[in-house]
Parts: structure tokens; sequence; C-alpha cells
């Protein structure tokens, strides 16, 4: 109870491998880096509220803003483990005269997942020991 409180009061959130809350986990999917990149460039620029704001395709990072309906700075960070096996974490921050969000950053981060799902393979979350 204590933990889901704390996720609402903050104006962030982060994907991470053993995240206690299931839906901030690290997502996996069978396709490489490149792959990836391509999928969220596409989604961002399908999106009337996502502006994109840069990429780094060596370093496997990838940044956009979210413009409604509230402002979010969004970083995907990219990494291919064995061919065909990249994990990605997302960190979201949300603009607002608050320092909370009311788990706007985490709703965030699950629309991007499931979004991404639909263009790419999905085979789990937090798989890094089965490497």
């Amino acid at each position: 109870m204590l933990r889901r409180l704390q996720n609402v009061l903050k104006n962030n959130s982060e994907t991470s491998e053993n995240h206690y809350d299931p839906l901030l986990r690290t997502p996996y999917f069978k396709a490489n880096r490149t792959s990836v990149m391509d999928a969220l460039e596409d989604l961002v620029r399908q999106k009337q509220n996502y502006k994109l704001l840069g990429s780094s395709r060596e370093r496997g990072e990838f940044s956009f803003q979210v413009t409604s309906p509230r402002k979010a700075f969004v970083v995907v960070t990219a990494t291919t483990l064995r061919p065909y096996r990249t994990a990605i974490d997302f960190n979201v921050s949300t603009e607002s005269a608050l320092p909370v969000d009311f788990g706007y950053s985490k709703k965030v981060i699950a629309n991007v997942t499931e979004e991404l799902k639909g263009k790419l393979e999905y085979i789990g979350t937090s798989l890094m020991e089965n490497n």
C-alpha cells in the first residue's frame, strides 16, 4: 500500500529489471536494436501528441516529448543482450506545477509498451536471469 502511494506521489517513473510493480519491469522483445529503434520512431511519428526530440542509434537511446493531455519527457534505452533479445527501459518525467503526477508517468510507460507489443514480438519482462 505504501509503495503504491509512493508511486502516485512522484513526478517520474522508470522501468527496471526487478521492479516491485509488474508494469514497471523491463520489457523484452524478439528484435534487434535497429528494429526496436525503427518501431519507436514510427510510433512517435504516428502520434500527434508525441514529438521526436532525438535519437542515438549507436547508443540505443531515443527521446521524445508527450505534449498532451499532459507534458512528459521520455527517454527510452534499447539494449540488445543477444541476437533477437532486446530489453527496453523507460524513464519518464512529467512537467507540472505540482511535484506529483498522480501516476501519469507510469501510464505513459504502459501505453508505449502496449503500442510496441503491437509492432514487435513481445517475449516477457525481467528476463535477465535467463540469459
